[in-house]
């Protein structure tokens, strides 16, 4: 019985050593994130140009670091992502710095964030939307780092038993001391989106300690107001409220609404901000009660309709917080849902306080709060580097699907140029066009830009791809490839080149014939092949295959993947990769692709460990001239986000996943003799073999080459199944033979 569960054990471990070697890397982490880089922007460096970009954020100030300055959490709901800056600013000045180093240190947030302090301590607790609403994580620090455990679920009792804290799905409640006893409550609309609804904090009256949260429902009308289709609420209903009758003209308003409990007059009771789902504007409601017992009296539908009304174009989220660091709240709003009318570059609408909290008073500023401190390029980034200027450096080139702009709507495609300023191990770039070349006039659908010969003429053209599938080319017209281009429209559609929509395209020298060839990602995740076929100088691309390598980017069961490919050097082995960008942002990596119209060998399905944001565009040089590499990867918020190598890939080094489609045994079965051998050259390589029978006893032990490799003696071995492990470095094989 007991040799029986050794040997089942021993496979299982077996199976556990395949699974992980099939995707194991030698080459480990080869990049890390890096936030050093400087991007000047007017004469001066903006502080958080790497972030990633923003969309659609939640907005909440928190100490990250524990050193008495509030610093900015942003959360998008829509990518599940927080984002961390840190507060560098002085008394009246608004300077935040991306840091990610705090974002690990944030649960898994559902729907909606806010950070308050509920257990009396001066340290911020968490609520987000968790399973049954509210989902309540007690702050606390450790090693001056701001971090969270679950504290509990809020019910309160109903007749039939405890009852969750409800809020809708998409909403963002309010959770502020509605009563003013010192005790957080939570007020957020009902079940139909048309009442609100006030849920009390007892710890107070309760007498209970501070880090209790006992919740009542107290009233189901707060404010007694019913929301309808209007913009207009209607106000001094009688509670509870009736059902809704099915004669009734208005409809009940689809869930979806965002609100904000703040003083707007200074008047001691607590009015309501809100955006909801309907409207691309704010609605003020203002109360002529008191905090607890509201009664909404006079409202303004068009907030601020008396200086500068909000406008978003969709569904406005109000945050009432400090933002400028001058002690008093402002008002700020984000655009929440996220649809292709979501603002994406102008994104935060800013509402300073220019009174004070008791007596506020808050003026519209801009539109674009934050954005310019990153580089945003409005939705879906695509990265590309070229030297433009021909002084040696690389430098960035950024297209996008659209700026979008909020009074008309229309999206705007264009290519952001950054010219490369590096030194040697210093790397910085100068924004010098937001609209190179001015595209943004000609209404592209998208443009995903990159650089290469695709006139048969020897000079690098500027080549770009779109939402529609197609390419278009402008044509350098310069004297020769060594001085600056003269890029001007050629074609908007090669002749038959088209694929499945997002066409991102690669120039490279696939055949190896000294002409260069066209990949395009798509949608599909795949990667169409177009071969140049051309006898002269006039380029004709054919089609060959509209799955190159069989590639598929992104989890094979999502029917896109959205494939960015990128074909160039990344470590010091001086050799071409494949890399290829994915809807899930990781990146994969490639081997053994030139001139194989086979299937690819994937060496990574996530290389470097790197995980961004959706929709993954890679781009990689050496920006700084240090003979190490760099990384830009874009992503679907129209960001960048900066990696550097941080490890040098030796020549000697092992640069392919050790694998069993890699390792094969000869024969198998076997009589005397068994041959290890390697379908992927590895380079002369020290390796260790042992050889153990299905009881885990170990029975041969020798340290060999991968060169020189002559054989193993297994003539002395009875007949039977056994098991043959190859370490290489600190990654191993498992294979098993038959000895006959």
């Amino acid at each position: 019985m007991n040799r029986t569960l050794c040997k089942l054990k021993f496979l299982i471990l077996i199976l556990c050593l395949i699974s992980q070697s099939a995707t194991a890397q030698f080459q480990g982490k080869v990049y890390e994130p890096f936030q050093d880089a400087q991007v000047w922007v007017g004469g001066t460096p903006i502080n958080s140009p790497w972030c990633g970009g923003i969309n659609s954020v939640q907005i909440n100030r928190a100490d990250l670091n524990n050193d008495g300055k509030s610093d900015l959490i942003l959360y998008d709901h829509n990518s599940y992502i927080i984002k961390t800056f840190i507060n560098t600013g002085s008394n009246g000045q608004m300077k935040y710095s991306y840091d990610p180093k705090y974002e690990k240190n944030f649960p898994s947030i559902y729907n909606y964030l806010i950070l308050k302090d509920y257990n009396c301590d001066g340290i911020p607790d968490l609520f987000h939307k968790g399973i049954p609403g509210v989902s309540v994580y007690k702050g606390y620090y450790q090693g001056n780092e701001l971090k969270f455990t679950f504290y509990r679920d809020l019910y309160f009792p109903g007749t039939f038993g405890q009852v969750n804290v409800y809020v809708q799905p998409d909403d963002i409640p309010a959770i502020i001391d509605i009563d003013g006893d010192g005790d957080l409550d939570v007020v957020a609309y009902g079940v139909n989106g048309t009442y609100l609804e006030y849920t009390k904090n007892l710890q107070v009256e309760l007498g209970l300690p501070c880090d209790t949260m006992r919740m009542q429902l107290v009233d189901n009308c707060y404010g007694k107001f019913y929301q309808g289709t209007n913009r207009a609420v209607t106000t001094g209903i009688t509670c509870p409220p009736p059902a809704p009758s099915p004669f009734a003209n208005a409809r009940l308003r689809h869930t979806g609404n965002c609100i904000a409990l703040l003083d707007i007059e200074g008047d001691g009771d607590l009015d309501i901000l809100g955006g909801n789902i309907s409207y691309s504007d704010a609605q003020l409601l203002i109360n002529t009660g008191s905090s607890s017992a509201s009664q909404i009296t006079q409202q303004d539908t068009l907030y601020n309709s008396a200086a500068h009304s909000v406008k978003m174009p969709s569904w406005p989220a109000p945050f009432h917080l400090d933002i400028d660091n001058d002690g008093d709240k402002d008002i700020l709003f984000t655009a929440h849902n996220e649809n292709a009318n979501t603002a994406n570059y102008e994104a935060v609408a800013f509402y300073k306080n220019i009174g004070t909290d008791l007596s506020p008073n808050f003026v519209y500023q801009h539109d674009s709060l934050l954005t310019p401190d990153m580089i945003d390029v409005g939705s879906y980034s695509y990265p590309a580097f070229f030297d433009f200027d021909k002084d040696g450096k690389k430098d960035l080139f950024i297209g996008t699907e659209g700026y979008l702009d909020n009074l008309t709507g229309i999206r705007h495609s264009k290519i952001a140029y950054y010219r490369n300023t590096s030194s040697v191990g210093v790397t910085s770039f100068e924004l010098i066009s937001k609209d190179f070349l001015g595209l943004s006039v000609s209404n592209y659908n998208g443009i995903f830009p990159t650089f290469g010969d695709l006139t048969g003429d020897g000079l690098s053209d500027l080549v770009f791809g779109n939402v529609n599938g197609y390419v278009t080319i402008y044509k350098n017209y310069a004297s020769s490839d060594l001085v600056t281009p003269n890029f001007m429209f050629f074609t908007d559609s090669l002749a038959g080149i088209t694929v499945d929509h997002y066409s991102a395209p690669c120039i490279f020298d696939f055949n190896q014939d000294g002409k260069t060839d066209l990949l395009l990602g798509n949608r599909t995740g795949k990667i169409a092949y177009y071969e140049d076929t051309s006898s002269t100088n006039q380029k004709k691309l054919a089609l060959q295959t509209i799955s190159l390598g069989d590639v598929k980017a992104g989890d094979v069961s999502n029917i896109y993947g959205y494939c960015a490919p990128f074909i160039g050097k990344m470590d010091n082995t001086n050799k071409d990769f494949l890399l290829v960008g994915n809807i899930d942002g990781t990146i994969g990596r490639y081997d053994n692709f030139i001139n194989n119209l086979g299937t690819f060998q994937r060496i990574d399905s996530n290389y470097s460990e790197i995980q961004t944001l959706s929709r993954s565009v890679p781009a990689i040089a050496d920006l700084d001239g240090d003979g190490n590499y760099e990384m830009v990867i874009g992503n679907k918020l129209g960001g960048l986000s900066y990696f550097k190598q941080v490890k040098n890939v030796l020549s000697g080094e092992v640069e392919i996943t050790l694998s069993n489609q890699v390792v094969e045994l000869y024969p198998n079965p076997a009589n005397e003799w068994l041959q290890i051998l390697f379908k992927t050259n590895l380079g002369e390589q020290d390796m260790v073999v042992d050889i153990y029978d299905l009881s885990d006893k170990l029975l041969f032990h020798r340290k060999m080459n991968t060169r020189q490799n002559k054989g193993i003696d297994i003539s002395n071995l009875s007949s039977g199944m056994y098991m043959a492990t190859i370490t290489i470095g600190d990654k191993k094989v498992v294979r098993k033979f038959i000895k006959r």
